[in-house]
């Protein structure tokens, strides 16, 4: 009954009937229905339909009816409409339509039921520039390479993006036992689709302030565009939050509702209009989809009823791909991004002349790349988003699956989610594989909010030092880490030519190895602001050049079980406790963390022969 209200509350029922069943909309949903139940490896009917806009451009037939949070019937059921790709809408279906997806966790005894969340939520406009404040205020993960390359601040959208094994969901799981235990935010939600994804601990999910929408087993199997009703019901409830004043994170587990349901629709939209849809408008339609979402993590000023804080919504989003797996793979020695092998072991690479017809932009970058001695490869093309040739790379489009990306898609939906997201935290899944956690590509990861300054004068520093969401011990520390890192990776930058030039090319790399190793740590071990500084402050000074690499290396990583640490904890809890409470990080607090790092590598050194002698 509930529901139904609901329906008649958008649209009357009969006028829904009329839209979907005697219209060219009722006619694409009745093929599209007969399509998906026909088989043929796509998605399952409960996947969602196509409905048509009621205003066309030039029809001369006023204002559109429809909109995102529309309910419409079709076949008995209730769907409500999310996105719209060219003059169509896509709807998910609602209520028992739905695969299942249950509330794990707290109870919230104030929700709504599940359609109304999903519907409010669609309806609910992203807040405004005007409504916004801006970041000033940090959310320590207890992972030392997201605090030092990506921090995340309150009210910030982060994408975190990798192939599947990457270690995405356990760094998720991270975050929120961090924030859970440290008691950062009010309430922390996830949407999760894949039973196997690492759970919450027990003690946390039962202090009421930890709750899950998870898919079910049977739910979980089905087409990923199902469950788009369930991820946005998710996101409704995080949004409560924040409006209500207070402080919520989000995690979305997985993103593949919204980008499958958007492939499907535009396959089916193509479909219906007979005709490929204008790159101009599929992209900027494809923007709004992504932007509905990413737009409401905010920080909201206080509202006129309630005027001592504004509420927040932090959003962590997962994205399986492997769209940026070029990334981890650039060197200038190689002379190649991701080269790929034919069958017969023959690397496939284009010429400038298989891009005749381009625009010039895009040629100018090709020109770029070849000058560089990069090979034009699939790969290649796909790290920097531009479509490979049509008359060799059309086929390997045409086998995309219906509702499924093909390369240059992919690439191109990536960008738009890193162009709209606030940050981001790309996945080496080839590290991940060899053991790294978290395998952070340094280069690639970053925040595009809350470094630096605010861009005052020097006469204002404090407004200056304000944005940075960095604790003030990471702030000096980590100030250039991510450029050298990254450039430490490129063998084009590095000295040569003297022996001098080689042997400080030598060491700087020694010292980049031991940051690496710092930022390595195991899951379940989070650290202390003033504990990373002093750990990466070790690394890059020079204080464990004396203990062989791969000692040093063994010393450094293992987050707060890590063999360094312990000892500065023992020895030398007051440094740590200086480093806390200082505003800015002191020379006398370097170099009283010095001494005790330089009595770590003697107590070493001293320990090393007598561990030999043993064994011998």
């Amino acid at each position: 009954d509930a529901l139904q209200m609901l329906c008649e509350h958008h649209m009357p029922w009969d006028c829904c009937a009329h839209t979907l069943g005697s219209g060219p909309g009722g006619a694409l949903a009745e093929a599209a229905q007969q399509r998906l139940s026909a088989g043929g490896g796509g998605p399952s009917s409960e996947a969602g339909l196509l409905v048509q806009s009621t205003h066309q451009p030039g029809s001369g037939s006023g204002q559109d009816h429809l909109g995102a949070g529309s309910v419409v019937t079709h076949g008995g059921n209730p769907y409500v409409c999310v996105f719209r790709v060219d003059r169509y809408w896509f709807a998910a279906p609602l209520g028992t339509a739905a695969p299942a997806a249950r509330w794990l966790g707290g109870p919230d005894r104030e929700a709504p039921s599940e359609e109304v969340e999903v519907v409010s939520c669609l309806e609910r406009p992203t807040p405004t520039q005007k409504q916004r404040v801006p970041l000033s205020e940090g959310i320590t993960t207890g992972l030392i390479s997201v605090d030092t390359l990506s921090p995340l601040g309150r009210g910030q959208s982060m994408l975190v993006c990798g192939p599947r094994g990457a270690g995405k969901s356990t760094l998720a799981r991270e975050v929120l036992e961090q924030v859970l235990t440290s008691k950062l935010v009010d309430r922390a939600l996830r949407f999760r689709m894949d039973p196997s994804a690492p759970l919450v601990s027990a003690c946390l999910q039962s202090s009421g302030a930890f709750s899950e929408l998870a898919a079910t087993p049977e739910a979980a199997m089905q087409a990923p565009a199902a469950l788009l009703a369930s991820f946005f019901a998710a996101v409704g409830a995080a949004e409560r939050v924040r409006d209500s004043g207070g402080h919520a994170l989000l995690v979305l587990d997985t993103i593949a509702p919204l980008t499958g349901a958007w492939n499907l629709a535009h396959s089916w939209a193509e479909e219906a209009l007979g005709r490929p849809i204008e790159p101009d408008v599929l992209g900027a339609q494809r923007r709004a989809c992504f932007s509905a979402l990413l737009e409401r993590a905010a920080c909201l000023k206080p509202t006129s009823e309630d005027k001592t804080r504004g509420g927040s919504l932090t959003m962590l989003v997962l994205a399986e791909t492997e769209a940026m797996r070029a990334v981890s793979t650039v060197s200038a020695s190689s002379g190649a991004l991701g080269i790929k092998a034919a069958a017969g072991g023959q690397v496939v690479a284009y010429s400038l002349d298989d891009f005749k017809g381009r625009r010039e932009k895009e040629v100018s970058r090709l020109r770029h790349l070849v000058g560089r001695g990069i090979s034009l490869t699939d790969a290649t093309l796909a790290a920097v988003g531009i479509a490979a040739p049509e008359s060799q790379s059309q086929s390997s489009a045409a086998a995309a699956a219906p509702g499924q990306w093909n390369r240059a898609e992919e690439v191109a939906a990536m960008r738009e989610l890193q162009s709209l997201s606030d940050g981001q935290v790309i996945l080496d899944g080839a590290a991940a594989a060899a053991g790294d956690f978290p395998a952070l590509v340094s280069g690639a990861t970053f925040s595009r909010f809350g470094l630096g300054g605010s861009g005052k004068s020097d006469a204002q520093p404090e407004a200056r030092q304000h944005r940075d969401v960095r604790a003030p011990a990471l702030q000096a520390v980590a100030a250039h880490l991510r450029l050298q890192l990254a450039l430490e990776r490129d063998a084009g930058f590095r000295p040569g030519g003297q022996s001098a030039g080689q042997d400080a090319d030598g060491v700087h790399s020694a010292r980049m190895a031991a940051v690496r190793a710092s930022l390595l740590q195991p899951p379940r071990t989070p650290m202390q602001t003033e504990e990373m500084a002093a750990v990466l402050l070790s690394a890059c000074s020079g204080a464990l050049d004396a203990l062989p690499a791969d000692e040093a290396a063994r010393c450094l990583r293992g987050g707060s079980g890590g063999l360094l640490l312990q000892h500065l904890r023992e020895a030398a809890p007051k440094v740590l406790q200086r480093i806390a409470e200082e505003k800015e990080l002191s020379v006398e607090a370097a170099r009283e963390l010095e001494v005790a790092v330089r009595l770590f590598v003697a107590l070493r050194k001293a320990g090393a022969p007598a561990a030999a002698a043993a064994g011998a």
